[in-house]
């Protein structure tokens, strides 16, 4: 069976849960769903070491590729990480061709075999924009991840990832990355009417939190339920 990243290699979409409250059980849940692979959030979450390794072999279990995302991208943290079992990680605010470069050369001094696991890069700011065309050459990185909360902050938008101009440049950086024949990343939010959209403009690397679904199957029953007879 072919891996993630020989899929996306091959051209394929690949669908992405953050388990949002994540545990073991939980990752089994998520791979009876259809999804390809788990989000381990490291950077805005709690998750400590012991659990990421728990949440890999579970994603194993079940036919899952978990990736993780460090608080940094220094060194020793991304190689520790792989050698916590995850089958890549989404490194954060990636802002030049040097920058990627760097974790790239990073994960060569890794004890196992780093050509095997995913590297997502996260291109988060105006200069990480600008640079793209550069980064787009780098044949390592398997997806090139647009987050469109801190792009809107870099372009002093702050919380508002919604703004015209933001999604102009989300739109236009997703095209430049998909006519370049890489794979584009985002997560959606809870913009789930947007995903076809998304797709025809080249985006292969769809992440979603479970929190949504829960979210909009809760809105429906509790609307039931309180609805008049």
């Amino acid at each position: 069976m072919a891996t993630v990243k020989e899929r996306l290699r091959a051209g394929e979409t690949i669908a992405v849960c953050n388990p949002d409250y994540p545990t073991p059980r939980m990752v089994e849940f998520i791979g009876t769903l259809g999804f390809d692979a788990i989000f381990i959030d490291c950077e805005h979450a709690s998750t400590d070491f012991a659990l990421v390794e728990e949440l890999a072999r579970a994603a194993r279990g079940v036919g899952l590729a978990a990736v993780v995302r460090p608080w940094s991208n220094e060194e020793g943290l991304v190689n520790r990480y792989l050698s916590c079992g995850v089958d890549g990680v989404q490194t954060p605010h990636v802002q030049s061709r040097a920058a990627a470069a760097a974790i790239i050369d990073g994960m060569s001094r890794w004890e196992g075999d780093h050509t095997t696991r995913l590297v997502v890069a996260m291109i988060e700011s105006e200069a990480a924009i600008a640079d793209l065309p550069e980064m787009l050459k780098i044949d390592e990185i398997d997806v090139f991840y647009i987050g469109a909360v801190d792009l809107a902050q870099s372009m002093g938008l702050k919380g508002n990832p919604g703004h015209p101009r933001v999604r102009a440049a989300v739109d236009a950086a997703i095209e430049a990355i998909a006519g370049a024949g890489r794979a584009a990343g985002m997560n959606v939010q809870d913009d789930l009417d947007a995903v076809t959209r998304y797709r025809g403009l080249g985006l292969r690397w769809i992440n979603v939190h479970l929190k949504t679904f829960v979210s909009r199957g809760t809105r429906s029953f509790i609307d039931t339920v309180r609805a008049p007879l």
